[in-house]
């Protein structure tokens, strides 16, 4: 009996990342394919949290763009969040901006939701690598058979 168990468990953790890993890849698809606007940065920095030995960095930005003459403010960077202990990778990250002078950065908007909006959106690279992570996780539970 205990075996069925583990096997249900198992079979419902694999569906469960593969049908995860479908969602996150059809929306970073759904992503590249946004409009894009010429918006103004505001804020451009690194955020710190947690206690000051276990302190983790990510990218901040602010941003202004508007959209058919609506104006907006945006503080996403990217669909995919890091977090580091070092401030190194947030600024990698944020060398995906596409900056047009100091403080003129491209928009990427939801065309059905404006107010929605990153400055960088997921490159075929970071679609690949979430398709592998997804694939390593089935793999792993797969062999737990």
């Amino acid at each position: 009996m205990l075996d069925g168990e583990r096997y249900a468990v198992l079979s419902v953790c694999i569906a469960y990342a593969l049908l995860m890993g479908m969602i996150s890849i059809t929306a970073c698809l759904r992503i590249r394919r946004w409009p894009h606007t010429i918006g103004t940065l505001t804020d451009d920095g690194i955020s710190g949290f947690g206690s000051s030995s276990d302190r983790m960095h990510t990218a901040r930005v602010r941003y202004e763009y508007s959209v058919n003459g609506t104006p907006y403010t945006g503080k996403r960077l990217s669909p995919f969040i890091v977090s580091a202990t070092g401030t190194r990778m947030a600024e990698w990250q944020k060398n995906g901006i596409k900056r047009h002078g100091p403080d003129r950065v491209t928009v990427f908007y939801n065309p059905a939701r404006p107010d929605k909006s990153y400055l960088i959106i997921p490159t075929p690279t970071g679609i690949a690598g979430v398709f592998l992570l997804i694939m390593i996780v089935v793999i792993v539970l797969w062999m737990a058979f």
